[in-house]
């Protein structure tokens, strides 16, 4: 059983892994269930169970919102029923929130000594750092690590997203190293477009033909590097040779921003698209970018279509970074180096492919769907020595 605190699915990084987990539980003989919040879309591999709904609460996007407390109390009665009705072998918890639900649930049900294993995409803290929370509230800051610090003692095994929420979850909280395991987010090798194809969405898509596309995939929000990213976007408007493509949500402050600088017909914003039509978006670029200089701990799902779609990185120097891109990828200590690492790619674009080729091989050799099927193999045979397949 797994507890997703989130409108799962809503074709963002944190959703693309939970599925990403189902489906490698799949293949390592576990049937899923999926309990989460009411809005979001179905996917056809993934059994959900939904609360019931909150009229006023549609947000799809990252964030917080005034709603979450009530969805999560409906998320815990709801868990508590399906657990009730299924008798799970794993309360597999998706993020702190789950953890804490996992945690009441795993109290009301203790003689059944279910596992309660946690499935970490980054730091509590540095994510509601990054969306400017402890500015508004600075004396949140010490209960917001105390509580942290408990919720990692509360699960049975760990499992996170990243070398860096490795590292940060064993150095900060003392979490024992048998008691975690690094399960990173991988993506799928997508298939190559025919010139047709290319030329069908270029056309759909009203893209200039014969421009150097730098693309960006994500959330359209500030703890996302959004103030990076428009800059770049600004500090870039006298190379004629260079578009943007944009694609995620929510776009009206960006486009408020394009339209109050002249800037919208040097950027094309897709607005959210399904995730399913994300490779072949991408594999019409050139370049892609990650704007965001706060490093929380989380993975990237984000980075990794990047690289599997064979297109070089413009990021920051960060940790995650760092363990997520091969060594001969460049990247920036401030946003002025950002800006003059894509000036220098739009004037060398021949060299463009043969980078892009590096960072697939890195991809196939590190990030794909079956290296993470394996990590987790092994932090399920724990509590499961039958598993045997791919591990």
């Amino acid at each position: 059983m797994h507890l997703a605190p989130t409108p799962f699915f809503a074709d963002r990084g944190c959703h693309i892994r939970i599925e990403g987990i189902v489906r490698c539980l799949d293949k390592l003989g576990f049937d899923s269930t999926v309990c989460t919040y009411h809005h979001g879309r179905e996917v056809p591999t993934v059994v959900t169970r939904r609360i019931k709904p909150i009229k006023q609460y549609t947000q799809t996007e990252a964030g917080p919102s005034k709603y979450k407390l009530w969805a999560d109390w409906k998320l815990l009665w709801l868990g508590l029923k399906t657990y009730r009705s299924l008798r799970p072998q794993v309360i597999h918890a998706h993020l702190h929130e789950g953890l804490m639900i996992g945690f009441i649930i795993k109290l009301f049900f203790f003689w059944r000594h279910t596992p309660l294993i946690a499935d970490m995409q980054g730091s509590l803290y540095g994510e509601l750092e990054s969306h400017g929370t402890f500015v508004k509230r600075p004396l949140l800051r010490a209960p917001v690590k105390l509580i942290e610090r408990i919720l990692m003692w509360c699960a049975d095994h760990i499992v996170c997203s990243s070398v860096h929420s490795y590292q940060k979850i064993r150095q900060e909280f003392n979490v024992p190293e048998h008691k975690i395991t690094l399960v990173q987010d991988g993506a799928n090798t997508p298939a190559k477009l025919d010139t047709t194809q290319r030329a069908a969405l270029i056309a759909n898509w009203n893209l200039p033909a014969n421009k150097t596309l730098a693309v960006y995939s994500g959330a359209l929000l500030e703890a996302k590097g959004l103030d990076n990213l428009s800059t770049l976007i600004l500090q870039t408007q006298d190379i004629s040779t260079l578009h943007f493509l944009i694609i995620g949500y929510p776009t009206e402050k960006l486009q408020q921003f394009l339209d109050k600088h002249a800037l919208s017909d040097r950027c094309t914003l897709t607005g959210q698209v399904p995730f399913e039509t994300l490779p072949e978006l991408l594999q019409l670029a050139d370049i892609a970018i990650d704007p965001k200089s706060a490093d929380a701990g989380e993975g990237s799902g984000k980075m990794l279509n990047y690289l599997a779609n064979r297109l070089p990185v413009l990021a920051f120097n960060t940790q995650n970074n760092r363990d997520f891109l091969p060594p001969s990828n460049p990247l920036a200590d401030s946003i002025t180096a950002l800006i003059e690492q894509l000036r220098a790619h739009c004037y060398q674009v021949e060299g463009l492919s043969t980078i892009g080729e590096v960072n697939f091989k890195h991809f196939v050799d590190h990030y794909s769907w079956s290296v993470t099927e394996a990590q987790l193999g092994t932090a399920y045979r724990r509590y499961f020595s039958e598993i045997t397949s791919t591990v």
